[in-house]
C-alpha cells in the first residue's frame, strides 16, 4: 500500500513539474506545438495527395477512353460444331440468364462493378449482308450490314414511337426464316425503313426475310445499354482499306434490328452463327490508383487461369473472349504513373528531409539551451530514465495534442487518399518531435558534465568516428550517382516498375555529402578571414570573426547547414526540372508548329487572306510556303525510287532561312538554293535542302516528283530538320529557282502558298482566329501557345507538376524556418553582447555589423554551396533523369533538366535576405534593451 502511494505521489510530482514547467516557458511551448502541427499535417496530407491527384488522372483517363474499353466485356460463340452443348439452347433466354449472371459474378473486387450498368444478349457473330437493291450504298459494290440483336428489358430501356414491340415466333423452314424485329427512327430514316417494311440478309443456306413491326426511340440514349454495341440506336459509315494504290476508300453502312429474345434461334441460321455478349460496366469513381496493378491482375485472371475456368464453368457456354481495351487503358496508365513518380519522390524525400531536420535541429537546440539546467538535474542524482522520463512528458503534453489536430485537419481537407501511408508519415515525424529533445539530452548526459572550455571551430579535434561515417556516406552517395546515370529513375521493366527510392534520394543524398564537406572545410574560410581582421584598426570585424569560429557543438552547427542545403538543392533542383519542363513544351511546341503560329489550306491562299495575316497584330515575318505531301524522289542514274511519301516544300528563301535560323531547325543560308548561274531548262539540277536519311539514300541527280510538277534536283543542304515539317523525309526548294526552271509554273497554283509560317512575339491569337471562321472554311491555324498549352491539359502531368512545385515550395519553407531556428538559439547571448558593447560606447551601427560578420559567414558559404550543388546535380542526374511524361510531350520530343540561373539564385538569395532581416530585427531589439537599461533613474 506505501509503495502504491508513493508511485503515485512521484507520477503527481512529474505532472505538477511538466506543466510548471511548460507555464514557465509558454512561448517555447506553443512555437513547438506549431511547427509539430505543421509538420504532421504536411506528412498526413502529402501522401494523400499523391493519391487523390492519381486518382484523378485515372478516372480521367477511363473517362475519356472508348466506352468499349471502359468495360469488362466477354463473348462466346453459339455456332454449330462449337461446344458440345446445342447451340439453340445456348442462345435461348434461360441459358443467356444464367451465364449473365456468372458473369457478373466473376466481376469481383476489386473491380468496383456497376451493378446498373450491365448489359448482355446474342447477336449475330459477323453482321449479315443485307441483300435488297433499295438500300442506301455509299460504295455501289458494298451491301449494308445488319445485326439482329436480342437484348433483355428492351421495353424498360425504350419507348414504342409507332407499330408494336416483335413477336417471338419464328416462321419458315431454315433458309426461308421470317423473324419480326424493330428499329430506331434515326435507322429507319437512314436505311429508308418503314413499319411493315421487309428486308432479306444473307444466310448459310437462303435467306432469313425480316419484317420492320414498329419503331422504338431510346429512354437514356447515352446508356451503356444502347452503346456498348455498334450501331445500335443509329447506322455507322463504315470505311474499307483500299483496294489498290491510288484507289479511294470504299463504305457502307452498317446498322442493327431488335428482335425478340424467344426469337434468337434464327441468329443461327445467319453466316458465322450467333455470338453471346456480356459488358459490365465499372463504377469510375470507385477505381484507385494504387490498385492498378490489382485490376489488371484481376482482368487476367478472368482469361486464363482459376476463375477464367470457373466462370467457363458456371456460364456453360464454352470458351469466353474477353475484350484487351481495360487491360490496356490501365497498363498504359501505369507506364506513365511510373515515369512520373520517381520526380514526385525526389521532391517528397527533399521534403522529407528538410522537415525531420527540421525538427532535430528543435530538439537539439532545446537541449543545447537547457545544458546547463540538466547537468544540474544529473548532478543532483537525476537518472538518465527519469530524466529522459521528464522530457519526454514535457515534448509530449504539447506535442501530441498538436500532431493529432495536424494530422486530422490532413484528413478532414484531403478527403481522397489512403490512410495506410498518412498516419505512420505524421507518426514518424511525431516520434521524431518528441524523441529527440529527450535522446539528446540522455547522450549528453550520460555523465555528469563539468564546465569546459568554449569550442572553437579553428581548433577542434577530429574525431575518428566521425570520419569513418564521412567517408561512409561520400560512398553511398558516389554509388548512388553512378547507379542513376547507369539505370535511370525507374525500376526497370516492361511497365516502368516502382522507382528506387536510394535513386530518387541522390540530391538529398549529394547535398548531405556537400553539407559534411561544407562543415569540414568551413573553418578554412574563417581562418583567411581572421588574419585580415585582426589587422584592422577596428574591433567589429575581429570581434565579428571571433565569434563565428566558435560554435556551441558541432550538431549544433551541422544541422542548420545540413537543413538549409536539402532545402537549396531541393529548391533550387526543384526550380531546373520546372524550367526544363517549360523549355522542352516550347521547343516540343516549336517544333510542331514550325513557328509561332501555322496557317493551313489545301488549296491555294487567297490574296486577301496573305495580305490580312500580314497585317495582323503582331506579326513580324511571314514566309510564304508550298507544300506537297507524298512525293516521290527517283535516283537519275539508277531509276531507283530513294523516297516515297517525300514532303516538298517550295519555299522563299529568303523569309525561310531567316526563320529556320531563329527557331533553330535547319539553318542555312539563303544563297544555297540560288541556282548557279546559267541555269535554265527542265533538266537543270536545282539546289535542294534535304533531310539526311534521304540524302544518304540520293545519288548526285534526283527526279521529284509531285502532282502536275517534277524536277531535277541535287543535295545542296543536308538537315535533320527544317521548320515546315516535323517527322518525315523532306525537300525544300527555292521558289524562284523552280519558277525560272519551269517558266510555265510562275504565279499559278503549283507553286503559290498553301500553307504560311508566322513569327512574331506578341501575335494577336483572337485577330488570326478571325480569319477561320467555325465553319465552311478549309483554314487551319494552330498556334505555339496553344500547342504548348495542350501539354499540360493531362491531370497526371499537371496534377504532378503542382505537387512537385508545392513540396519544393514547402522545403525552402523548411530552410527559412531553420535559418529562424539558429538565430533565435544565441539570439539571448547576442543581445546580451550588444547590450554590454553598447555600454561601452559600441554605436548601434556597428552593433548591426557585428551582428552580421558574426553570423553571415556560415549563411553565405550554405547559400554558395546550395547554388553549386544544384548546378552540379544537373550535369550527373540529366542522363538519368527523363522528364518527358511529366513535360506531356510526345515521345519523339525528349525533355531533359536544364539549367535555369534564376532558378538556382533565387532561393540561395531568398535564404540571405532572411537572414540578414533576422539579424537586423535582433540588432533593433538589443537596441531597444539597452537603450531601455541606459535610461537614468
Amino acid at each position: 500500500m506505501t509503495r502504491r502511494t508513493d508511485l503515485r505521489r512521484g507520477r503527481g510530482l512529474a505532472a505538477a513539474w511538466t506543466w510548471t514547467r511548460l507555464r514557465a516557458a509558454p512561448g517555447a511551448a506553443l512555437a513547438f506545438a506549431a511547427l509539430l502541427m505543421v509538420t504532421a499535417f504536411t506528412a498526413a496530407a502529402l501522401p494523400r495527395l499523391i493519391d487523390g491527384y492519381e486518382n484523378d488522372a485515372l478516372r480521367e483517363s477511363v473517362a475519356e477512353a472508348p466506352l468499349r474499353d471502359q468495360l469488362v466485356s466477354g463473348t462466346a460463340e453459339a455456332v454449330y460444331g462449337g461446344p458440345e452443348t446445342d447451340p439453340r439452347e445456348l442462345v435461348l433466354p434461360p441459358a443467356l440468364d444464367r451465364s449473365a449472371e456468372a458473369f457478373r459474378r466473376a466481376v469481383r473486387p476489386p473491380l468496383p462493378a456497376d451493378r446498373d450498368g450491365a448489359v448482355y444478349g446474342v447477336h449475330n457473330r459477323k453482321p449479315a449482308a443485307a441483300i435488297d437493291p433499295g438500300f442506301p450504298r455509299p460504295s455501289p459494290q458494298l451491301t449494308p450490314r445488319t445485326s439482329l440483336v436480342a437484348q433483355p428489358d428492351l421495353a424498360r430501356h425504350s419507348r414504342l414511337v409507332e407499330g408494336r414491340m416483335p413477336g417471338g415466333r419464328l416462321t419458315g423452314p431454315p433458309g426461308e426464316r421470317h423473324v419480326e424485329a424493330v428499329l430506331t427512327p434515326a435507322t429507319a430514316h437512314r436505311m429508308k425503313l418503314r413499319t411493315g417494311d421487309t428486308f432479306r440478309l444473307a444466310g448459310l443456306s437462303g435467306e432469313t426475310t425480316v419484317k420492320v413491326t414498329g419503331l422504338i426511340s431510346p429512354r437514356s440514349p447515352g446508356d451503356v445499354y444502347w452503346k456498348a454495341e455498334p450501331s445500335l440506336d443509329r447506322p455507322t459509315l463504315k470505311s474499307l482499306k483500299p483496294p489498290g494504290p491510288g484507289s479511294e476508300p470504299e463504305h457502307y453502312w452498317h446498322f442493327s434490328a431488335f428482335i425478340d429474345r424467344q426469337a434468337t434461334a434464327a441468329l443461327l441460321d445467319l453466316k458465322d452463327g450467333a455470338e453471346l455478349f456480356w459488358h459490365q460496366q465499372l463504377r469510375t469513381g470507385g477505381i484507385q490508383a494504387h490498385q492498378v496493378a490489382e485490376l489488371r491482375d484481376t482482368l487476367t485472371s478472368l482469361t486464363v487461369g482459376r476463375d477464367a475456368t470457373r466462370l467457363e464453368q458456371a456460364a456453360a457456354v464454352g470458351p469466353i473472349t474477353f475484350n484487351e481495351g481495360l487491360v490496356e487503358l490501365l497498363a498504359s496508365f501505369e507506364r506513365e504513373r511510373s515515369a512520373v513518380a520517381p520526380l514526385l519522390l525526389m521532391a517528397t524525400l527533399g521534403l522529407a528531409t528538410a522537415a525531420v531536420t527540421v525538427l532535430l535541429l528543435w530538439g537539439v537546440l532545446a537541449a543545447a539551451r537547457r545544458e546547463a539546467e540538466l547537468a544540474l538535474w544529473r548532478s543532483r542524482g537525476s537518472s538518465l530514465r527519469g530524466l529522459a522520463g521528464r522530457l519526454l512528458a514535457e515534448t509530449a503534453a504539447v506535442g501530441l495534442p498538436a500532431a493529432a489536430l495536424g494530422t486530422a485537419t490532413a484528413l478532414l481537407i484531403t478527403p481522397a487518399g489512403r490512410w495506410s501511408q498518412a498516419l505512420p508519415a505524421a507518426a514518424v515525424v511525431t516520434a521524431v518531435a518528441l524523441f529527440t529533445l529527450p535522446v539528446r539530452a540522455a547522450l549528453t548526459h550520460r555523465r555528469p558534465q563539468v564546465p569546459s572550455q568554449r569550442s572553437d571551430m579553428l581548433r577542434g579535434r577530429r574525431s575518428r568516428r566521425r570520419t569513418v561515417v564521412e567517408v561512409t556516406v561520400l560512398t553511398l552517395v558516389v554509388g548512388t550517382l553512378v547507379a542513376l546515370r547507369r539505370r535511370g529513375t525507374g525500376g526497370g521493366g516492361e511497365d516502368g516498375g516502382s522507382p528506387d527510392p536510394m535513386l530518387s534520394a541522390a540530391p538529398v543524398l549529394l547535398a548531405l555529402a556537400v553539407a559534411l564537406v561544407l562543415v569540414r572545410l568551413y573553418p578554412l574560410p574563417l581562418r583567411l578571414l581572421s588574419r585580415p581582421a585582426a589587422r584592422r584598426r577596428g574591433p567589429v570585424a575581429f570581434l565579428g570573426m571571433a565569434r563565428a569560429a566558435r560554435a556551441p557543438s558541432a550538431a549544433v552547427a551541422g544541422l542548420p547547414l545540413l537543413t538549409m542545403l536539402v532545402a537549396l538543392t531541393v529548391a533550387a533542383f526543384g526550380g531546373t526540372v520546372l524550367a526544363g519542363i517549360a523549355d522542352g513544351r516550347e521547343a516540343a511546341a516549336l517544333r510542331a508548329v514550325g513557328a509561332d503560329a501555322r496557317l493551313d489550306s489545301p488549296e491555294q491562299l487567297s490574296g486577301k487572306v496573305l495580305a490580312q495575316v500580314r497585317k495582323a497584330d503582331g506579326v513580324a515575318d511571314v514566309s510564304e510556303i508550298r507544300v506537297f505531301h507524298g512525293g516521290d524522289v527517283v535516283d537519275s542514274s539508277s531509276g531507283v525510287t530513294a523516297g516515297s511519301g517525300v514532303t516538298v516544300v517550295i519555299a522563299e528563301p529568303r523569309a525561310y532561312a531567316r526563320l529556320a535560323e531563329r527557331t533553330g531547325f535547319g539553318a542555312f543560308a539563303e544563297r544555297a538554293l540560288r541556282p548557279g548561274k546559267g541555269a535554265g531548262g527542265p533538266d537543270q539540277a536545282l539546289p535542294a535542302l534535304v533531310s539526311a536519311p534521304l540524302a544518304e539514300k540520293m545519288a548526285d541527280r534526283a527526279s521529284v516528283s509531285v502532282p502536275g510538277l517534277e524536277l531535277t534536283v541535287h543535295a545542296e543542304v543536308v538537315r535533320q530538320s527544317t521548320p515546315a515539317v516535323r517527322g518525315a523525309d523532306f525537300l525544300v526548294l527555292s521558289r524562284a529557282a523552280v519558277e525560272r526552271t519551269r517558266p510555265d509554273t510562275a504565279d499559278s497554283a503549283l507553286v503559290s502558298p498553301n500553307s504560311l509560317l508566322l513569327s512574331g512575339s506578341s501575335l494577336d491569337s483572337a485577330a488570326l482566329r478571325e480569319l477561320v471562321p467555325d465553319k465552311g472554311s478549309d483554314l487551319t491555324l494552330n498556334l505555339r501557345t496553344e500547342q504548348r498549352d495542350s501539354y499540360s491539359d493531362s491531370v497526371l502531368q499537371s496534377g504532378a507538376e503542382r505537387l512537385y512545385v508545392g513540396a519544393v515550395l514547402a522545403a525552402a519553407g523548411f530552410s527559412a524556418l531553420a535559418v529562424l531556428l539558429s538565430l533565435l538559439q544565441t539570439a539571448p547571448e547576442r543581445i546580451t553582447l550588444l547590450a554590454r558593447l553598447r555600454t561601452m560606447g559600441l554605436p548601434r551601427r556597428q552593433g548591426r555589423w557585428l551582428l552580421l560578420i558574426e553570423s553571415l559567414p556560415m549563411y553565405v558559404l550554405a547559400a554558395v554551396a546550395g547554388v553549386l550543388t544544384a548546378l552540379a546535380s544537373v550535369p550527373l542526374l540529366r542522363p538519368g533523369i527523363d522528364l518527358t511524361t511529366l513535360a506531356g510531350t510526345p515521345a519523339a520530343d525528349p525533355v531533359h533538366l536544364a539549367t535555369d540561373p534564376l532558378s538556382l539564385a533565387l532561393p540561395a538569395l531568398c535564404l540571405l535576405i532572411l537572414a540578414c532581416a533576422a539579424l537586423l530585427v535582433q540588432a533593433r531589439i538589443a537596441g531597444r534593451t539597452t537603450d531601455l537599461r541606459m535610461e537614468p533613474l
